[in-house]
């Protein structure tokens, strides 16, 4: 260790004297490190000091500690010396002991001789205070009575229970066979205070005869003098098992007074109903009104209450859970049985009512109803989705009676041969429309009432049922049309009744455009309102249809309506065409070309319909209109395509281009004057220039010009078929069908990138079509309707 130190030393004196310049400091150095020294002994010296302090100071204490042991040592032997006579001392007390607990017994039989000796007398009274209950004071007096005897035969069964003998069970029933009078008169006081308090409201309002409120005092005052005689013994048994409790204890005259108010209440509102389905069918809304006014009634004359019970109690919160207690227990019995559509929609729009302002949220009430059915609702999640689910399912049958009624209803009128009503413009009518949606705006009107929730399901499930309407609707007006032609003179009026059900369908097409503006806008609403300000979705919400869902619905269902409506035009043309039918086989024939009245026939003929067919809407007269130009249009396309005339020479092409002009002419005079009515807002868009181009064509005499006139007919209908184009150019008596199918498909090749008129498509298409296909196709439905809802749009 030394050897260590020695190195350690030299190691730091090298560390210091590592320059020469260093030595000029070693003195200084030598100071400093005898001052560290110094401080190290000091500081040494001071530690054993104290250790050596702290080391006498416990041998000190552990001298006092052992000098204190000896002492108590001591004592504690004495105290054993001195008890050792304290055993004997007992034994010979202990007559004395027993004449004590004698000498108790004896005090307390002393002191209540008086109700024992008048026990009957007593009891008399009481019952006399019983049957004369007319004033406060009686129940009091009799109370009285009861505690004076009660408090006798306490104390001697607490002097009895003291004493260890066995035969103190014997004593105890002796005492309590004598006192059983007691028992009975405590009996009657309680069914009279059950009596009373049952009538509490009835007492607070003054309707009952006797003392009023003041009784109603009187029997909380008993209730509350038991409540505290009860503590008393309950307290003293739970800190001793074994403490003497008397029998009957405890009485509980506080829980069993509520129970009196609750069955009151519930006697309230089960009592109401007087009659069942059987005897009323209104009986759940006349039972719900009376349940109504009685809880409001009450609720006021509990707040009147208040004052008579004590603070504790908090009697009109407690009044408040009883009446809404009851009034779930009893809707739930209600909405457990099969209830018919109107009861269930009652007690959905009283559930409704029942936290409104004018009930359960009334100002002078002050009841934050919608704590109290947050935490209890009148129904449970469960039944309120079985109530709309029955709900839906009522309204569903509701409406397929309901539009089987409608459709027959209108069959029916159409046999009757009687003309259609007429609107303020003139368009024929029915009731349909207005009857069916007004079941949608009724089934509506009753969801509100049943909950919001339940309207979408409503909305879709009428849709669903107006989509088999439709079908219906359109199999019914097709066995009319059956039947008409068959027998065209049996039905008078088919015109106008077909007529009245293109507008009806078309009313249709609008309602239901109408009401999915209101959901797209409810849409638009609701995500507004959901970006501005979001609120958390309703706990177990009953899952319903989107909106989004609803409106493809109702595009499904307007296309439905559209095919329909599609159906009747087409029907309407029919009747038409089978009349021009014989006009329309002469058209581009010989006999057209010597000089036929075909075309005036058919002109003439449309015109006459027209009488009828100005009844129509403007947007399925147009499409009727375009129905009947396509037909006759086609007629010159398929009779030049099937080679129906031939010609011979330049003169025959002269005369049919110029009666192809002339015929043109006539037709589009008379569109003309269709479009030119006052309700027609659009021009009738024309056909008939490919008839007079076609006659262009065929009546150009020099052919070296052909090719230059054909160029230009492909220019103007570029989507014209190359065998319609070749057939045009094979009528010329100076083509062969070859060069006619070469020419036609030269100009198509140039003009292939033209821009196509969709209209003229639609033509081509039908052009070889026979009458009795011309049948509304998908196509043709969604150009109707599309054409009807930008009408709409523009005129909104």
């Amino acid at each position: 260790m030394d050897a260590d130190v020695e190195e350690a030393a030299l190691e730091q004196v090298a560390a210091l004297l590592q320059r020469p310049d260093q030595l000029e400091k070693l003195p200084e150095l030598k100071k400093r490190a005898d001052r560290k020294k110094l401080a190290v002994e000091a500081m040494l010296r001071t530690g054993v000091q104290g250790q050596l302090e702290g080391i006498r100071t416990a041998i000190a204490h552990l001298q006092t500690a052992s000098e204190d042991v000896t002492a108590i040592s001591q004592g504690v032997a004495d105290i054993r010396e001195r008890l050792k006579p304290f055993p004997q001392l007992k034994e010979k007390l202990r007559e004395l002991r027993d004449a004590n607990a004698r000498h108790g017994q004896y005090a307390a039989a002393m002191e209540n001789l008086k109700h024992i000796f008048n026990l009957q007398a007593t009891l008399q009274e009481i019952r006399d205070a019983l049957d004369d209950d007319k004033s406060g004071g009686n129940l009091l007096l009799a109370h009285k009575h009861i505690m004076d005897l009660e408090r006798a035969r306490d104390e001697l069964l607490a002097e009895v229970h003291k004493m260890n003998e066995t035969n103190t069970e014997k004593e105890q029933n002796l005492l309590v066979n004598f006192f059983k009078g007691v028992d009975v008169v405590v009996a009657e006081l309680s069914k009279n205070m059950w009596f009373i308090l049952g009538r509490t409201l009835e007492m607070v309002k003054g309707n009952e005869q006797g003392g009023g409120p003041q009784q109603v005092v009187t029997c909380l005052r008993i209730v509350e003098r038991e409540e505290r005689i009860d503590n008393f013994y309950m307290d003293a048994r739970s800190k001793n098992s074994s403490a003497f409790v008397p029998p009957g204890r405890p009485r509980n005259w506080k829980e069993k007074a509520l129970r009196s108010l609750e069955k009151t209440v519930v006697n309230r509102v089960d009592g109401n109903q007087l009659e069942d389905r059987s005897l009323n069918k209104a009986w759940l809304a006349r039972y719900l009104e009376v349940c109504r006014n009685v809880i409001m009634d009450d609720l006021q004359s509990a707040k009147v209450a208040i004052p008579c019970f004590p603070p504790d109690w908090q009697i009109y919160d407690r009044y408040v859970n009883m009446y809404h207690s009851a009034v779930c227990r009893k809707l739930r019995e209600v909405a457990s049985d099969r209830l018919e559509k109107s009861e269930l929609v009652q007690l959905m729009s009283w559930i409704k009512f029942y936290a409104s302002e004018d009930m359960l949220g009334h100002p002078k009430l002050k009841i934050n109803a919608q704590a109290i059915l947050q935490d209890s609702p009148v129904l449970t999640r469960s039944t309120l989705n079985s109530l709309c689910d029955q709900f839906v399912e009522m309204s569903r049958e509701d409406l397929k009676l309901w539009l089987k009624n409608t459709v027959s209803h209108e069959t029916l009128d159409w046999n009757k041969n009687v003309r259609p009503s007429e609107d303020n413009h003139g368009y024929f009518y029915t009731d349909l429309p207005n009857t069916v949606f007004g079941m949608l705006k009724d089934t509506v009107t009753l969801a509100k009432e049943v909950s919001v929730e339940v309207i979408p399901s409503i909305i879709n499930l009428t849709i669903q049922e107006f989509h088999e309407l439709a079908g219906k609707y359109r199999d019914a007006f097709t066995a009319y049309k059956t039947d008409y032609f068959a027998e065209r003179g049996r039905f008078q009026e088919f015109t106008s009744n077909i007529i009245a059900v293109a507008n009806n369908l078309h009313t249709c097409i609008e309602s239901t455009e109408k009401y999915k503006q209101q959901i797209r806008l409810s849409m638009e609403g609701e995500q507004n309102s959901a970006t501005s300000m979001p609120t958390p979705l309703s706990a177990g919400r009953r899952t319903a249809v989107s909106q989004q869902q609803l409106i493809e619905n109702m595009d499904a269902l307007n296309l439905k309506w559209s095919n329909a409506a599609s159906v009747a035009i087409n029907y309407l043309r029919e009747e038409v065409i089978m009349d021009i039918a014989p006009s329309l086989a002469e058209l581009f024939s010989k006999k057209w070309l010597i000089g036929s009245a075909a075309p005036e026939t058919i002109c003439m003929t449309i015109s006459d319909y027209y009488h009828d067919h100005k009844h129509l809407r403007p947007v399925t007269r147009s499409a009727l209109l375009m129905d009947l130009q396509f037909r006759i249009v086609s007629e010159y396309l398929k009779a030049i395509e099937t080679k129906r005339l031939t010609f011979t020479s330049y003169e025959e092409r002269a005369t049919a281009g110029k009666q192809m002009k002339s015929d043109v002419a006539r037709l589009d005079h008379l569109y003309a004057e269709f479009a030119s009515s006052d309700d027609m807002a659009d021009q009738l868009p024309l056909l008939t220039s490919i008839i007079s181009a076609a006659g262009e064509v065929i009546s150009l005499k020099d052919k070296s010009l052909l090719s230059l006139e054909a160029t230009s007919f492909a220019r103007k209908f570029p989507n014209c078929p190359a065998e319609l184009l070749a057939a045009i150019f094979a009528t010329r008596d100076d083509v062969g069908r070859s060069d006619a199918r070469s020419l036609a498909d030269e100009v198509l090749q140039h003009v292939q990138f033209h821009p196509k008129d969709q209209i003229f498509d639609q033509l081509f298409a039908l052009r070889q079509q026979e009458s009795s296909e011309w049948l509304p196709s998908i196509g043709m439905a969604n150009v109707f309707k599309s054409d009807f809802i930008s009408r709409l749009k523009r005129d909104n």
